[in-house]
């Protein structure tokens, strides 16, 4: 027997029902909707280097699994819960109890990878819209909220606007993890006569549906494969630019025109916009020195990036953790956005990366054309 107990992440009565559900039915195993990253997340409270995590270029995956946690957190300050509470009491009352502890939930990295490319660039913005419009939400609202997906009518409504607004993160963060964890309760119901299972309020209707009707369920290996990137237009300009312009620069040598006053301009042209770009975003000098000598090369290169060399050196100046971060969106000020270090070494790391495109965009009339136009002349 699977006894599914559906809990919003933020509500207090939501850790009520899981503590009562645990005592009354006296499960065999106890299931929650964790990873084993996300597990040991919440109970070591491990603090990740912002630097480690972007030496690896896990760039978007960073920004996701920093930011949405944080909202999460914002919304559950304003109503007096802390989010994770009822998966984190969960496992304490199955360990009082000497009750096995199952995770069912697909692995955090793959479903941050698999969300990704299934988002847009235009998708991509309507999300970003979406949270940052959550975060000025009101105690009164969320508490609202709350109390609206409580019942089923009111929780299809949230899934559908979740649709409507990111058809790629509904598939994947509810429909794929639905049936993720549907397979391995399954499983588990197999092995335990009686199997309590934690999870958000958004996936008990899914998964119970899956659980119902397991001949519905993707194989395996369709929720679990990492897709490789897609061929986009601006993925293919980041390449085809930087290969146009190394192109021009070798026929333009083959042909015996002189190219030191080109080469010249072409550092001059991102050094400056570059230089002047890290001092607006108040960079320390190692970072205006890394990313103006970067500029020049790294906007011939579309696997680096100048923001990527000012933003490590100014990193490793300010040591900036995911704490730092979470901060960051407690701003309240232009003073306190300034003076707080994530939100500098992002500044440097974005307006290096600007001021270097912006070096590449004053090229082409500069340099490029006239170099076409002497070939053909």
């Amino acid at each position: 027997m699977i006894t599914l107990v559906g809990v919003a992440h933020i509500s207090e009565e939501s850790l009520r029902e899981v503590e009562e559900k645990i005592r009354t039915l006296e499960p065999d195993v106890v299931a929650v909707e964790l990873c084993e990253a996300r597990y040991r997340g919440m109970l070591q409270g491990r603090k990740v280097p912002v630097l480690d995590l972007i030496k690896n270029k896990e760039f978007a995956m960073l920004l996701a699994s920093v930011f949405l946690p944080y909202l999460q957190l914002k919304l559950g300050k304003e109503v007096g819960a802390k989010p994770g509470r009822e998966m984190r009491r969960a496992i304490e009352l199955a360990r009082e109890r000497n009750i096995p502890v199952a995770l069912v939930d697909r692995d955090i990295s793959i479903t941050l990878k698999r969300a990704l490319s299934r988002m847009g660039f235009w998708e991509k913005l309507r999300v970003l819209k979406e949270l940052f419009t959550s975060m000025g939400a009101s105690r009164e609202d969320i508490q609202e909220e709350l109390e609206r997906v409580k019942e089923d009518a009111g929780l299809d409504k949230v899934l559908r606007q979740l649709e409507s607004i990111s058809p790629g993160i509904y598939e994947v963060l509810v429909k794929e993890r639905d049936a993720y964890m549907a397979r391995h309760l399954i499983e588990l119901d197999k092995k335990f006569s009686n199997v309590l299972a934690v999870v958000g309020a958004g996936h008990k209707k899914g998964i119970s549906e899956y659980i119902s009707h397991p001949e519905k369920l993707p194989a395996i290996g369709d929720l679990t494969a990492v897709p490789e990137k897609r061929l986009s237009l601006g993925r293919l300009l980041k390449f085809a630019i930087p290969v146009f312009i190394i192109s021009m620069f070798i026929l333009a040598f083959q042909k015996g025109l002189a190219m030191k006053e080109p080469l010249g301009l072409w550092i001059l042209n991102h050094s400056v916009p570059t230089f002047i770009a890290l001092l607006i975003a108040r960079g320390s000098p190692a970072a205006v020195l890394a990313g103006t000598l970067a500029s020049p090369l790294t906007s011939l290169n579309p696997f680096l990036a100048a923001g990527w060399f000012a933003g490590f050196a100014e990193m490793r100046s300010r040591k900036v953790t995911v704490e730092d971060v979470s901060e960051m969106f407690k701003a309240g000020t232009p003073r306190q956005l300034m003076g707080n270090s994530a939100f500098r070494v992002l500044m440097v790391a974005a307006l290096a990366n600007i001021g270097s495109i912006l070096g590449t965009i004053i090229s082409f009339p500069t340099i490029i054309y006239p170099l076409i136009k002497s070939m053909v002349g």
